[in-house]
């Protein structure tokens, strides 16, 4: 492994799991998409303008790809095991990822890499391949639509 790949798994493999298990519902989408990323930059050598978006994206493409053959839809829980990226296993959080799954596909990834994975508006864009315009109307729809999703049933 390069010093320069080792580094980016270093800074990237903690929030990009965490991001992918909150988009994915599943822990074992999440750890083989990000495995399999990794691999495949390791395989593309040197040769990448932007390494550290590439992984991103790649991560999320191998993660839909997984989920389609699963038959399942992003957001669905599958298989949740929070203690394995860093979380507590609590209810909360589990409530937290079943709200997740109202939200669209691009709203999901939006929250996931912004407020989840810590990545700035502009920085998810890259990712995304969208405008940092366009990140911030999808997370003001999806806050708004959470918002609604852990409040309903309290008093």
């Amino acid at each position: 492994m390069t010093d320069a790949v080792r580094s980016l798994y270093e800074e990237t493999a903690g929030p990009l799991g965490r991001a992918l298990l909150a988009w994915s519902g599943s822990s074992e989408v999440a750890e083989e998409a990000l495995s399999e990323a990794f691999a495949q930059l390791l395989r593309r050598g040197e040769g990448l303008r932007d390494p550290k978006a590439w992984v991103w994206r790649t991560a999320f493409r191998i993660a839909a790809g997984d989920l389609h053959r699963r038959r399942r839809a992003p957001g669905e829980l599958l298989d949740v095991d929070l203690a394995a990226w860093g979380g507590t296993g609590n209810e909360e959080a589990l409530d937290l990822l079943r709200a997740l799954a109202v939200l669209t596909d691009q709203q999901r990834r939006c929250v996931a890499l912004v407020y989840i994975a810590d990545r700035p508006a502009t920085e998810a864009a890259a990712i995304l391949q969208t405008s940092a315009a366009t990140v911030r109307v999808q997370l003001m729809r999806a806050r708004s639509r959470l918002r609604r999703e852990l409040t309903r049933g309290e008093p």
